[in-house]
């Protein structure tokens, strides 16, 4: 491709506005979507929570889907840009495994990349499959130990890295605060 100089893409990547909404509204969808599953199996997901637990949420949420990008002036290493990434690579069937999961096994169960691979096999009606069951376990792997030092501290594992009753009940209340847009 040429570059005429003027700055702008080639029409091929032209985006219009309406295009953007488009895929904004899709995105909302899938989130409601997933909020709407997670509702219909675990009770009291929309129930009225203190400000506490809601700060506790929030925080928890912000280790899922985090608003910022990583700070400017810290130097991240390629393990940590790694295992970031596969936090970010998760898609809505697996996080809904992982929670279902753990609220299936409840508290002291021990949250690993194979549980979570079976229970993310085992969503009822959801469409699709893992192609590649080894990568996703490698994915899984890298994802949990970025996350399994921010949920110790939050107290949603224990020193263990066993579920508490407190992770129990927050995973899905995360997912479904960050997903619902009601």
């Amino acid at each position: 491709m040429a570059d005429d100089g003027s700055g702008d893409v080639p029409g091929e990547w032209d985006i219009t506005d309406e295009e953007i909404d488009s895929w904004f509204e899709e995105l909302e969808a899938v989130d409601q979507a997933a909020a709407d599953y997670l509702a219909e199996r675990v009770d009291g997901l929309g129930d009225e929570v203190g400000e506490e637990d809601a700060r506790w949420l929030d925080a928890l949420a912000e280790t899922i889907a985090p608003d910022d990008e990583p700070d400017e002036d810290r130097e991240l290493d390629d393990l940590e840009i790694e295992t970031m990434s596969a936090v970010a690579a998760l898609q809505h069937a697996d996080w809904l495994g992982l929670a279902l999961g753990v609220v299936d096994r409840g508290p002291g169960s021990a949250l690993d990349p194979e549980a979570v691979l079976a229970d993310v096999n085992a969503l009822e009606e959801i469409e699709g499959e893992i192609d590649d069951p080894e990568g996703f376990l490698e994915v899984l792997a890298a994802a949990l130990s970025h996350l399994t030092p921010q949920w110790r501290e939050l107290g949603v594992l224990d020193a263990d890295d066993r579920t508490t009753a407190r992770g129990v009940w927050g995973l899905p209340r995360a997912l479904y605060r960050l997903w619902n847009a009601a």
